[in-house]
């Protein structure tokens, strides 16, 4: 297979030698000579182990790739992947690979396991990916860094451009343009040759698109037809959404529908002012019965490990404005936000867990839902696994907690040390985007303390 190797520069920042953070992603596509699988991995530099070379830098890093069809492995390669060379350790450089491989329509399990070529960590993404051609379809959809009108015929380019991956669906506050890529087949079939593309981005948690946020274009039937299309995200509030990619009929009816889940992270959020809340009316909703204000104050307080930051603020301006009307609607409306056909129902779950957590991880006085513990349990959900160490040898007490996927990232972790043995268990690191990544924590696992134990090994293979 050819192997080509690019990369882009990015926000700057330092970190010291810690664990490889790798990003994957990947799209499907069809051609002329059948269906194929794009993986684009893309690697933090700063990350790897860096060996000096006549005054320069180079890192190496392990790729193994293999698919499986029904258990039996139908595709494997393996291959050291050399970065661009550095004139220090930290040059804030990621790089990114990218491969094309055949394969027939059909569903399959994408393993690709990286290491540092010079250290024994290893991490694994795993992905399911489905492919089916053979009928009018939307290719998958393809984020793209930046694009160039490019007459070359090689693994980055598609229908006359050169392609650059965006490897993430992140875009943080400083990216204000949603780049994308996607192709549609088989168009010809249809009846009447005219057809319309819909592309939009709809909320997440509601599936309404946003108004400003949509594109219709009208086409004529063929094979092959290819979409290179953007969106200004700059006014995008912080949220969770789709890209959504449509075919409809010339009569406006849904043929076939694509997502992509991403993130969007800005300096405001989409919410309510009081004039907005003012226009509920809660006659015969689940907080109609909610007398008790001090009971409903506990209840918004409950709200802010899954509330984005200015939901936050919003919250305690209720609680600060202390008028009982304007504290329901606000409630009522956070949970038809997130569950419209049953805000009741989701508030009723979203409780349980948190008298769940109030039990497991409360210390002294403190709540469980205040903890770093509870925070995270209420937020992303019970991990799959759940290292607890008690008696470590001398070290202090640790709790490992481990997420197979968290949206489409595989392999999260978060690291609560008990500091003082008082039962506080505060969050030390995490690979979670986002989270606390507190890189003298790196340094800890390094002393003799930790090395004379198994945290380490408990860290790479969680169990």
């Amino acid at each position: 297979m050819k192997k080509i190797l690019f990369f882009l520069l990015l926000s700057s920042y330092v970190v010291k030698a810690q664990e490889l953070q790798s990003f994957l992603s990947f799209a499907s596509f069809n051609s002329e000579d059948g269906s194929f699988l794009e993986t684009y991995l893309a690697f933090n530099s700063n990350t790897l182990s860096l060996k000096e070379d006549e005054g320069q830098y180079q890192g190496f890093v392990d790729v193994f790739i293999k698919i499986y069809n029904n258990n039996n492995i139908i595709f494997q390669d393996n291959y050291l992947l050399q970065s661009p060379k550095f004139n220090n350790k930290t040059n804030n450089l990621f790089f990114i690979d990218q491969q094309r491989i055949p394969l027939e329509d059909g569903d399959y399990l994408l393993e690709v396991s990286v290491s540092d070529h010079n250290q024994d960590f290893i991490k694994t993404h795993l992905e399911n990916i489905q492919i089916n051609y053979e009928n009018i379809s939307i290719s998958d959809i393809q984020l793209v860094d930046t694009y160039t009108l490019s007459e070359d015929q090689d693994i980055l380019s598609k229908s006359g451009y050169r392609l650059s991956p965006y490897v993430s669906n992140f875009f943080p506050q400083s990216t204000n343009e949603l780049i994308y890529y996607f192709e549609i087949y088989n168009t010809s079939l249809l009846s009447d040759s005219r057809y319309i593309i819909n592309t939009y981005i709809e909320s997440f948690e509601t599936n309404i698109s946003l108004f400003d946020y949509n594109k219709t274009l009208r086409k004529t039937s063929s094979l092959i037809e290819s979409n290179l299309l953007k969106f200004n995200i700059s006014h995008l509030p912080t949220g969770n959404y789709n890209l959504v990619c449509e075919i409809r009929s010339a009569e406006n009816e849904r043929l076939f529908i694509k997502k992509l889940f991403f993130q969007r992270s800005n300096h405001f959020t989409a919410i309510k002012n009081h004039e907005d809340l003012n226009t509920i009316d809660l006659k015969g909703t689940f907080v109609t019965d909610m007398t008790n204000k001090d009971s409903l104050r506990q209840f918004i307080d409950y709200l802010y490990p899954i509330c984005t930051s200015q939901e936050n603020v919003f919250a305690q301006n209720q609680l600060m404005y202390d008028d009982l009307e304007l504290m329901k609607k606000f409630f009522f409306n956070f949970w038809q936000d997130r569950n419209s056909l049953e805000p009741g129902l989701e508030w009723k779950n979203y409780l349980r867990r948190v008298k769940e957590v109030n039990k497991e991880f409360k210390y002294f006085k403190i709540q469980g839902y205040l903890s770093d513990r509870g925070r995270v349990y209420l937020q992303y959900g019970s991990p799959n696994t759940r290292q607890v160490e008690i008696d470590t040898k001398g070290n202090k007490p640790y709790e490992i907690w481990h997420y197979y996927k968290l949206g489409n990232r595989s392999n999260q972790k978060f690291v609560f040390i008990d500091n003082n043995r008082t039962g506080e268990y505060k969050l030390e690191f995490s690979n979670v985007d986002g989270e606390e990544s507190n890189l003298e924590w790196i340094e800890k696992v390094e002393q003799d303390e930790y090395n004379n134990s198994d945290f380490r090994n408990n860290y790479i293979n969680p169990r």
